[in-house]
C-alpha cells in the first residue's frame, strides 16, 4: 500500500485526486492529512504528497528531511497552477516532482523568474509591475539530475465540471473530517456535450467576465486585457452569479480566458465544454495535460500584451465555420485526452503501484 498525504481543498478533492479515487486504484492508497502520522506510525515505504505546502511558503524542509529519512520513495505532486520554478528546493528530498504544467524550455528552471513564473516575469520586466507581497527567494539551483526528477502530471481539466461551489465545500468539509470518499459523493456529475457549436442561440459575441486576482504581477494580464476591451459592446464583462455565468457560456460564441494564478484556468475547460471558441494568451512556452492548447486548432492564441485581441475576436466573429471548427476540435480533443486518464495515471505511477 502507498501512503497519500493530501491537503484537502476543492481543487485537490475534485480535480487533482480524481484518478486516485478510481475503482481500479483507490484500494492501493492509504489517505491521510497528518504529517505526524507519516513521520511516526506509518509502515508503508512509498509516500505521495499532494498539494502539501500549498499555502506555506517557503516549504518546511525540516519535515522533508524527516520524511526522506523514513521513506524509500517520495513523490511530490505540486499544487501550483503555473509552469514555474515553484518547489525546486524540494528536489533534493524527493524521487519525483510532478507539476501540472512544465516549461518547454528547461533553461527557464535555471532563471530567477519574478514571482516564479514566466508571465509574471514578463509583466514585471516590461511594465515594471511589483507585488506588494513578493514571492520568497529560492536558493536551490536547478541541476541536470533535477531535470530527471521533474515530471508532468495532469491539470484541472480532469475532475468535476460544471463546478458547484456549495456542494464542493461540503465535500471538502467531509474529507477533512476523515471521509475523503464521502466527500466525493458531492460531485456534480459529468459534463454533457454541447448541443450546437454554432447555434443561433449563441447571442453573446465574446464572454469576458473576468475577476482580477489579488497578486499584482499575476493579475496584471487580466487588468491589461480588461482595459483594452473597456466599453466595447462585443465583450461581455462584469461579475454575475455562478448559475448565470454557466448559462451565458452556453450562449457565447467565444470566451476570453486570460491567465489566472496559472496559465491553465477553469474557464478554459468551461468554455470548451460549453461549445464556445477559446481566446487565450499563447501557451507555447509550456506543456500541460490534458492538452487543449493547439494554436489555431483548439484555441486562438493571443499576444501577452493583448495587442491582437480585438482583431482576432472580430476575425472569428465573422468566420462562423472557422469558429465552429476550432470549438468542435477543442471539445473532441478534450474528450479524447480524458479517455486516456487511467492510462496516464498508470504510466506515471506504475513502478510504485
Amino acid at each position: 500500500m502507498i501512503t497519500l498525504l493530501a491537503f484537502y481543498e476543492r481543487i485537490s478533492l475534485f480535480h487533482t485526486l480524481e484518478p486516485f479515487f478510481s475503482k481500479k486504484y483507490r484500494q492501493l492508497f492509504h489517505f491521510t492529512q497528518s504529517a505526524d502520522y507519516c513521520l511516526g506510525a506509518d509502515k508503508n515505504r512509498v509516500l505521495i504528497m499532494e498539494r502539501w505546502f500549498q499555502h506555506r511558503n517557503p516549504p518546511d524542509l525540516r519535515l522533508m528531511e524527516g520524511l526522506r529519512n523514513k521513506y524509500k520513495t517520495i513523490i511530490f505532486m505540486s499544487g501550483q497552477p503555473d509552469a514555474g520554478t515553484h518547489g525546486l528546493e524540494l528536489l533534493p528530498y524527493v524521487d519525483r516532482l510532478f507539476h501540472k504544467s512544465v516549461f518547454t524550455d528547461k533553461e527557464n528552471y535555471r532563471k530567477d523568474l519574478y514571482a516564479k513564473n514566466l508571465f509574471a516575469d514578463y509583466y514585471h520586466n516590461r511594465y515594471h509591475v511589483e507585488d506588494k507581497r513578493p514571492e520568497y527567494h529560492c536558493k536551490h539551483r536547478f541541476t541536470a539530475e533535477d531535470e530527471t526528477k521533474l515530471g508532468l502530471s495532469w491539470n484541472i481539466g480532469i475532475g468535476d465540471y460544471p463546478r458547484r461551489h456549495t456542494r464542493q465545500r461540503i465535500g471538502v468539509a467531509a474529507a477533512r473530517l476523515g471521509f475523503p470518499g464521502l466527500g466525493r459523493l458531492f460531485k456534480t456529475g459529468r459534463r454533457t456535450p454541447p448541443e450546437d457549436f454554432s447555434s443561433p442561440k449563441r447571442t453573446i459575441p465574446v464572454h469576458a467576465r473576468i475577476d482580477p486576482v489579488t497578486s499584482e504581477s499575476v493579475a496584471f494580464q487580466r487588468v491589461l486585457f480588461l482595459e483594452k476591451i473597456r466599453g466595447d459592446p462585443l465583450f461581455l464583462t462584469g461579475l454575475v452569479s455562478q448559475d448565470r455565468y454557466y448559462r451565458e457560456l452556453s450562449a457565447s460564441k467565444m470566451v476570453l480566458s486570460p491567465f489566472g494564478w496559472g496559465e491553465v484556468c477553469f474557464r478554459d475547460f468551461e468554455a470548451i465544454i460549453s461549445g464556445a471558441l477559446l481566446l487565450k494568451p499563447g501557451m507555447s512556452h509550456m506543456k500541460t495535460w490534458p492538452d487543449v492548447y493547439i494554436p489555431g486548432e483548439t484555441y486562438v492564441p493571443l499576444d501577452w500584451d493583448g495587442g491582437d485581441l480585438k482583431e482576432k475576436a472580430a476575425r472569428y466573429l465573422a468566420d462562423d465555420s472557422g469558429r465552429e471548427r476550432i470549438a468542435r476540435n477543442a471539445y473532441e480533443q478534450y474528450r479524447s485526452e480524458l479517455n486516456k486518464l487511467e492510462e496516464r495515471f498508470a504510466e506515471l505511477l506504475l513502478e510504485y503501484l
